[in-house]
């Protein structure tokens, strides 16, 4: 079967977009703290707070990973004081986490790097029609499932 060349444009760009966003993910970021976060840690943040006193089962299912890599994370978080770890009140064993107000700070900071690239999104993007974005929709579950099926992602 024969490529379109059109699917090969599109095939390259997306690698270039891929390596560039894994590039990213891997930079440690501030977000207003003056601690260095990375990726996986400003995503746990961000995960307690929109699910404050979310216990550690809730977080590895949020977050799709363990709970040893998720006790390991809120270890972490801990240390660097963004979030505090309390025993519920109606089961003293059970430990739930909360953001602490340097958490806050990196939560609402991580809010705002975000704002700033949809801002730029939308700028490059312009104002979409509704048929713009459904096949901007529609590629992207594409490339997903093209992933799933080659065994690279959740299924």
């Amino acid at each position: 079967m024969k490529e379109k060349p059109d699917l090969l444009k599109i095939s390259e760009l997306w690698i270039r977009i891929l390596n560039k966003m894994d590039a990213d993910e891997k930079m440690a970021k501030d977000f207003g703290t003056g601690d260095l976060l990375h990726c996986s840690e400003i995503h746990t943040v961000m995960a307690i707070g929109k699910n404050p006193d979310t216990n550690l089962t809730s977080l590895s299912l949020l977050l799709g990973i363990s709970k040893s890599a998720i006790s390991q994370m809120t270890g972490r978080l801990v240390v660097k004081g963004l979030i505090e770890k309390h025993r519920d009140s109606k089961n003293e064993k059970e430990v739930r986490f909360r953001l602490s107000p340097k958490g806050r700070i990196a939560y609402l900071g991580h809010e705002q790097h975000h704002a700033k690239i949809y801002a730029r999104m939308h700028r490059n993007l312009g104002d979409l029609t509704d048929d713009e974005f459904s096949l901007i929709i529609r590629f992207l579950s594409a490339m997903e499932k093209t992933l799933d099926e080659s065994g690279h992602g959740e299924k």
